[in-house]
């Protein structure tokens, strides 16, 4: 497996995480009662789980009921997969 493959599949996996995360919100407005819902959930928890303190002080800074965990993970996964590249383009050219 090549440099490429390795940093495609780290891609690939952040990608998925982000959509995880998107998905789950979206559904989270319909308050869906299924089991892929709670699935889906426990995936995303300890990708979210980081976030949720900043957001609670947000919450108590702004006293507003609203959970901005979930917003802040996806921003970070997007900005880690944009960082990531940078970082196979800088080994790719010393290589």
């Amino acid at each position: 497996m090549g440099l490429y493959e390795v940093f495609y599949a780290g891609y690939i996996f952040l990608r998925l995480i982000t959509l995880a995360i998107f998905v789950y919100c979206v559904l989270s407005w319909f308050r869906p009662n299924f089991r892929a819902f709670d699935i889906l959930g426990n995936f995303i928890r300890p990708f979210v789980a980081p976030f949720q303190g900043l957001s609670m002080k947000l919450r108590q800074y702004f006293r507003a009921p609203v959970d901005f965990s979930y917003l802040f993970a996806i921003l970070a996964y997007q900005l880690l997969g944009r960082l990531w590249w940078r970082l196979y383009y800088l080994l790719a050219r010393r290589l």
